[in-house]
């Protein structure tokens, strides 16, 4: 049962202690803090609590916009994934990571909480009830194909075969969705996409549909055979999304990112993806990224630095930086060197800047005389200061000797984080 162990003073005079032991709120049972925070925004609710082994019942009346400030000892574990998809990238990881990045989670909650995409397979009809109940809403969730057998077959999972009928159901009741198709070519791609974006599009709720290439490493030996995303695999699903979303008014479908660079297509302006609802999905994220690059540079002065930097990013990404990193060099009076790196950590097919390892960047450009190397942030563990190869930002200093400057990964802060390093110095 979760237990209070913070309380404020509007609590502790509606009748609640430190220690008491939450049975239920509203009338249902607590299975975790979303039950409090739905509640909590309530002026009117009752909760039901065990103290010193008798059942007692808090009346709370407050004030709108009052809170009871209440925090819980309740360890929010994620549900594990019960799925086998065949692209699973958790399965293509290399040995001996962190034992936390083996862990396949596919839970509702933190799709609410976090934008974390699920496939609804393990969710049961409590769980469903729960979610329109306390208006969980947005829901992340991955479709991959509307058609059942090949949902199945994607999943390996029978149980996906309730999806459809779970989607409506929430849609009906006011849950709004944001989808996710990851394809394969041969298997999910074409017509099959095609039928998937339309039954998306008729179901209420559904907010948006993201495409994406299925992603592949170099450590699928023992894997089922899939075969990659090519230039013109790329054009075509463009070309049939790109209509689609035109069909549907815009702000409905996109491609990722990825599509385009595979394409060698430009990627379209940043008007085209709406609010960005989908750029944790990598739509939209160099249209974005554009745009705060130039506006971060706008706001810093001419300057003459005089120094050398070298920019790290994956081989995808490459391309563009180059072309920015000419603006650097002219707004900063400074030399811009960048480096896509191949990675060789996860295959030499992953090509995304997130990806890219310590030990890979060390290997790449150790020896190269630098004033300081320029990183995104998203290389990084969220929170810390070390790469998915468990190497910190310390580490990789003292093997290129040289600093390194970490950036926002949406541009929104290279110059002005570059121009803050060398005039702190």
């Amino acid at each position: 049962m979760p237990k209070i162990t913070k309380l404020n003073d509007i609590a502790k005079k509606q009748g609640f202690r430190l220690g008491d032991d939450v049975l239920r709120i509203g009338g249902y049972k607590m299975v975790d803090e979303l039950d409090y925070l739905f509640y909590d925004n309530e002026k009117k609710f009752s909760v039901d609590i065990l103290r010193d082994g008798k059942e007692h019942t808090v009346k709370v009346h407050k004030k709108e916009g009052q809170s009871l400030g209440l925090e819980f000892a309740i360890d929010m574990k994620p549900v594990v994934c019960k799925n086998k998809c065949i692209f699973c990238f958790v399965d293509q990881l290399p040995k001996n990571m962190r034992p936390s990045l083996y862990v396949k989670d596919d839970d509702y909650r933190y799709s609410f909480m976090c934008g974390s995409y699920v496939t609804m397979t393990n969710v049961t009809e409590e769980e469903i009830e729960r979610v329109i109940r306390l208006k969980l809403s947005p829901l992340y969730i991955s479709v991959h194909a509307w058609d059942d057998d090949i949902r199945t077959y994607i999943l390996k999972n029978p149980n996906t075969r309730k999806l459809p009928d779970q989607m409506r159901r929430l849609g009906a009741n006011g849950i709004k969705m944001h989808t996710q198709l990851v394809v394969v070519p041969d298997v999910n791609d074409g017509k099959v996409l095609e039928d998937s974006i339309r039954g998306l599009h008729s179901v209420e709720g559904v907010e948006t549909v993201a495409v994406v290439p299925v992603g592949m490493t170099g450590h699928r030996e023992t894997l089922a055979k899939l075969k990659a995303v090519d230039e013109q695999n790329a054009r075509d699903t463009i070309k049939l999304v790109e209509g689609l979303n035109a069909e549907y008014g815009g702000n409905f479908c996109w491609c990722s990112d990825e599509y385009y660079v595979k394409a060698n297509i430009d990627v379209p302006s940043s008007s085209y993806y709406g609010a960005f609802d989908q750029i944790e999905n990598g739509v939209g994220l160099i249209a974005d990224w554009k745009d705060n690059f130039e506006y971060s540079l706008s706001e810093v002065p001419t300057m003459n630095l005089g120094k050398k930097i070298d920019l790290i990013t994956g081989v995808s990404f490459a391309p563009i930086l180059k072309e920015y990193a000419k603006k650097l060099e002219a707004k900063l009076g400074l030399k811009a060197e960048v480096h896509a790196i191949v990675n060789n950590f996860f295959g030499k097919s992953v090509t995304v800047a997130g990806l890219v390892t310590a030990g890979d960047i060390i290997d790449q450009v150790g020896g190269v005389k630098s004033d300081a190397f320029v990183i995104p942030d998203n290389m990084l563990r969220e929170f810390t200061d070390t790469f998915l190869d468990n190497k910190t930002v310390e580490e990789v200093e003292a093997a290129l000797g040289a600093p390194i400057i970490v950036v926002s990964h949406s541009g929104s802060d290279t110059a002005q984080k570059i121009v803050e390093h060398f005039e702190n110095k």
